[in-house]
């Protein structure tokens, strides 16, 4: 009688999570996991300005002499990084408002800051709403102006750093799409990636103009080939108060401040995809790039003698690269070249109230030949990178002059494996 119990109670449950599947068959969720462990190798002949131990390289330190006339910053730095390798899990759903339903989840190991590095940090987590040919975007993601149709595929975590904007933002994303055409509008939030002001970086800048990033995309497709354009504008807040006396006499006044500092950025750039060769370029004109991890921001101009509250004038860079490669059996042969110029600001400034990156460096250029292999889920890669600043005096409106170049040279090897 038990085994005859047991036997009904199986078939019971058996007939309820089959009628459950059937009730719930619109609405299964599907996920797929992958992401790669990844290990590179670098060296190079000098100091450098870089992020989390040098895996993020952005050009070379300015010469260091001691009392010999010796320069600190030369000498052989050997480095190996595992924290670029990531994890993801991509999901697709049920639809809503007639609506495809997609999302994504994607961290990494670098942390989110020099003290942080092995911590685990977000890159991407977003849901996506597609009717076909307009979808809607909403959460973390890469910026507009970062277009991953269209960037150098270096070895290592730089993509062509600071030669051209990288950034990924909180943002809602409208996009549509016809036959050749892709458009997008966006706004947008800081978070890893922020901009920089009188106490650091710190998205609070931005959340203190009470505006969002403003972002705009157009691409035109040609068959395999692209043509786009991109362009952003964004408003900081720097300073909530200012003060004026001293607490010695005791006459310490405070003064609510509500200058902002506007800046933009526009971006033209082209793929051209002749199999087995593939040619991209890219130009980046703008002001107050730092969150963008290039050269330049914002500088003082002027200050109220009645309440110290200051004004800003935008420090504006122009930065261009280009990438060709030769594809074929997985196996690539490429060389990325790049060039930025720090344009000045159209005022005079204050230049010991500069907040920037780079503010005394004039130029920077970049030449990187790189081999790479991949072989099932397993993908080799060589680089040499040559990477040269030009160091000077800050002049009365952020320009940089007398300058004297100093050059690193980065060998990097970097070793994939796919799951």
């Amino acid at each position: 009688m038990k085994k005859l119990n047991y036997l009904l109670l199986l078939v019971l449950i058996i007939t309820s999570i089959s009628n459950l599947s059937a009730q719930k068959k619109e609405k299964v969720i599907t996920a797929k996991f992958g992401g790669y462990a990844h290990s590179l190798f670098t060296y190079d002949t000098r100091q450098t300005v870089s992020a989390r131990e040098g895996l993020i390289l952005l050009y070379p330190q300015n010469e260091k002499l001691d009392a010999s006339g010796k320069d600190i910053n030369k000498g052989g730095i050997y480095h190996m990084a595992v924290i670029q390798s990531r994890v993801n899990a991509k999901f697709t759903g049920p639809e809503v408002l007639g609506a495809k339903t997609s999302a994504m989840i994607e961290a990494e190991f670098v942390g989110n800051g020099e003290s942080d590095v092995n911590g685990m940090r977000l890159r991407h987590a977003f849901f996506n709403l597609d009717w076909g040919k307009t979808s809607l975007l909403i959460g973390q993601t890469w910026s507009p102006l970062f277009v991953t149709e269209v960037f150098p595929g270096t070895c290592g975590a730089s993509a062509g750093l600071p030669f051209k904007p990288f950034a990924r933002n909180p943002q809602v994303r409208l996009t549509h799409k016809s036959e050749n055409w892709k458009l997008i509008a966006a706004i947008a939030s800081e978070r890893d990636y922020t901009s920089t002001g009188p106490d650091g970086g710190s998205n609070k800048y931005l959340r203190n103009a009470g505006l969002p990033i403003f972002q705009t995309q157009a691409h035109y497709y040609a068959g395999k080939h692209l043509i786009g354009a991109s362009a952003e504008y964004k408003n900081l807040k720097p300073s909530l108060m200012s003060s004026t006396g001293s607490i010695e006499n005791g006459d310490v006044m405070n003064w609510k401040n509500d200058e902002t500092v506007a800046s933009w950025a526009l971006m033209g750039y082209f793929k051209l995809n002749f199999k087995p060769i593939t040619f991209k370029a890219q130009t980046t004109y703008g002001s107050n790039l730092t969150d963008m991890l290039m050269l330049g921001g914002y500088a003082v101009k002027s200050i109220n003698p009645m309440t110290n509250e200051a004004s800003y004038s935008g420090i504006k860079v122009s930065a261009t690269w280009a990438d060709i490669s030769y594809q074929k059996n997985n196996f690539e042969l490429a060389l990325m070249a790049g060039y930025s110029k720090n344009m000045g600001a159209d005022d005079k400034v204050e230049t010991g109230m500069i907040y920037s990156r780079g503010k005394n460096i004039g130029e920077l250029y970049r030449i990187a030949p790189r081999i790479s292999k991949r072989i099932k889920n397993v993908k080799f890669e060589l680089e040499a990178e040559y990477t040269a600043a030009a160091y000077g005096d800050v002049t009365e409106k952020a320009e940089v002059e007398n300058t004297n170049w100093v050059g690193n040279t980065r060998i990097a090897v970097g070793l994939y494996y796919f799951f």
